[in-house]
């Protein structure tokens, strides 16, 4: 156990005075585990609101115990300058190491104590604002990548009367002569008369846009529908540029944020014809629009005049292709409301986190950082052998 000093003293107060900064934010903590000696590990999570890092923090603590240390787990309701202040209290009362999940944001005004003897451990993102002695990371240009193909896949699936305005026919020549388009092959190509597609309108919704772990996923998400986008195969109708993609400012409103913006896409005219959710909770934002009504404005004053009913049919769902495997979105995608999801199990990580934790105690170099390999992507097909018979839902959480 590394000795207390004034030092660690001095930071534990300024540990306090940054929680005090945090504001009130609702935070879970539990200490858990052994007392024969192996040592203390916190561990700083995100959010208890993802399936992620829920699963990874019973895993970690799980594993750690296993091998006889006492575990401090805390997540910090999405705040980041709450979670640094969380780390810093967990070394300023002696951890022996903190394995961290870091948050988006800028906690400059907090930085945790970096240097000395207690090794700080990075899980499933990175983070500059460490100095980081192990990292287990999922790289998000590969989570990325795999929702974008994972999205054309399900487009190039697409037949012109699956539901959806993806396969819609267009005329060959907006500007012909009315006369020559309404015979019997009005929409047909002129030369071997097949009907021609019209590009799949595509919306890429993303974060908060301050988190450049999330931006990295981003870029190699467009990067990987840019030859489509070329091809006149999709264009991008939303989401275009990061700014734009982002939802909102602050991690705690993400999937509220995505909620409306998916639903005011679908109000739009025309509407796109496919979502590409990059995060977890933007996808369950993403599913709450397209699975439920939109809440009514009890507020609302009603119309002076009658307004007649609309006889224009409603726009199709868009087709969706999310991330995670939150317990809202594994029963949408169990239920065929989207298409696919992109999942990287964190448990993954856990094995080599421990075993650098053991190294790193024993004063011996960790193996390399490692990641989490190919995310999967998920369809309805493979809920089951995925998600429940690994242990990661229980079968009654798809029919709630």
């Amino acid at each position: 156990m590394t000795p207390r000093t004034p030092l660690r003293a001095a930071a534990a107060l300024m540990a306090v005075l940054a929680l005090a900064l945090a504001g009130c934010t609702s935070t879970t903590a539990r200490t858990t585990g052994t007392s024969d000696g192996a040592g203390v590990i916190g561990i700083a999570l995100p959010s208890t609101a993802d399936a992620e890092w829920m699963r990874a923090g019973d895993a970690l603590s799980a594993a750690l115990r296993d091998r006889g240390y006492r575990v401090d787990l805390q997540f910090a309701a999405d705040d980041a300058r709450t979670q640094v202040a969380q780390v810093q209290n967990m070394r300023t009362k002696g951890a022996d190491a903190v394995i961290v999940a870091p948050l988006p944001g800028d906690v400059s005004a907090a930085a945790p104590p970096s240097e000395g003897a207690d090794p700080v451990v990075l899980f499933g993102r990175t983070s500059t604002a460490y100095v980081v002695a192990f990292t287990a990371v999922v790289e998000p240009e590969e989570l990325g990548r795999a929702q974008a193909e994972a999205l054309l896949a399900e487009l190039s699936e697409a037949t012109p009367d699956a539901g959806s305005d993806a396969g819609a026919t267009i005329e060959p020549d907006a500007g012909s002569d009315p006369d020559e388009s309404t015979g019997p092959d009005a929409g047909m190509s002129p030369d071997d008369s097949a009907p021609v597609v019209a590009p799949a309108r595509v919306a890429v919704l993303a974060a908060t846009a301050d988190d450049a772990w999330e931006r990295r996923r981003y870029d190699a998400a467009v990067a990987t529908l840019a030859p489509a986008a070329a091809d006149e195969r999709l264009t991008l109708v939303a989401g275009a540029t990061w700014d734009e993609a982002a939802v909102a400012d602050d991690p705690l409103d993400v999937a509220d944020a995505a909620e409306d913006r998916a639903r005011a896409l679908g109000r739009s005219d025309p509407a796109p014809t496919a979502l590409l959710a990059l995060g977890d909770a933007v996808t369950r934002g993403v599913v709450t629009a397209v699975t439920t009504d939109p809440p009514v404005d009890d507020d609302a004053s009603p119309s002076p005049t009658p307004v007649p009913s609309s006889t224009a049919a409603p726009a199709p769902a868009p087709l969706v292709v999310g991330s995670g495997a939150d317990t809202v979105t594994a029963r949408a995608l169990h239920d065929g409301a989207i298409a696919a999801t992109v999942f990287a199990d964190p448990r993954a990580l856990v094995p080599p986190t421990v075993d650098a934790i053991d190294a790193l105690l024993a004063r011996r170099a960790p193996e390399a950082g490692v990641t989490s390999g190919s995310p999967e992507i998920l369809r309805t097909d493979d809920v089951d052998t995925a998600l429940v018979d690994t242990g990661w839902l229980r079968a009654d959480d798809l029919s709630g």
